[in-house]
């Protein structure tokens, strides 16, 4: 059975990018007063620091009890992170990716997304996808069969860091999304400097389906004592 189509819209990256795909928690209607909209947000850096590494990036988004579903997230990498060019060839077709045969195409590098709505985590690879002209889009393959759902995610420049999104979340509550951006020689991000040396800073934000929007500072992590 073909995966449910959701229509075109976090990194960039991207990234990545960056971006990005999202969640989003309960909606339900309580007595209680509700906290106002906050996912919370990690990105990490696990392997290489030092300049022209190309290390694996992880970005985890979690929201909380009471938080309203998800409309739209966006990631702006640090300016640490650039595309390595050389990277840049395999990419999936939109032809590709309607006829389900992206398999052997280059992943930008795997999702995965828990929701109450499923009994079980989806999971899935992360395609940047070519078409007619600029940059490359992104697709989030997530799960299989009848159950199966592709979202359609964007990537920008922002000045020079790279953005990636997603602009159509469907409206259901997701507690936790995570997306580990490949590293080492297949990976498409490479740094431009020592990540240890100074503070890297992310931008995150996102919107609710209710229209509100939060925004957010997300320090890159990494192990500097290795």
């Amino acid at each position: 059975m073909p995966r449910l189509r959701l229509s075109p819209t976090l990194l960039a990256i991207l990234v990545v990018s960056l971006f990005l795909a999202g969640c989003g928690g309960g909606d339900e209607e309580d007595s209680e007063p509700r906290e106002p909209f906050s996912p919370q947000a990690t990105l990490t850096a696990i392997g290489g620091t030092k300049r022209t590494d190309k290390p694996e990036v992880v970005l985890r988004v979690k929201t909380r009890p009471g938080d309203t579903n998800i409309r739209s997230a966006a990631v702006t990498l640090p300016p640490v992170f650039v595309v390595e060019q050389a990277a840049l060839g395999n990419l999936c077709s939109e032809r590709e990716l309607e006829a389900n045969d992206c398999a052997g195409r280059k992943r930008l590098g795997v999702a995965r997304v828990v929701s109450p709505t499923y009994s079980e985590a989806l999971t899935g690879p992360v395609y940047p996808v070519s078409g007619s002209g600029g940059l490359p889009r992104l697709a989030y393959l997530l799960g299989e069969g009848p159950a199966g759902i592709v979202l359609r995610g964007r990537i920008a420049i922002r000045g020079v860091r790279i953005e990636a999104g997603v602009d159509d979340v469907p409206d259901v509550p997701m507690d936790t999304f995570e997306l580990s951006i490949t590293g080492g020689d297949p990976g498409y991000l490479i740094l431009n400097q020592d990540i240890c040396r100074r503070e890297a800073i992310a931008n995150a934000s996102f919107t609710s389906q209710s229209g509100e929007a939060f925004e957010r500072r997300i320090p890159l992590e990494a192990d500097c004592d290795a």
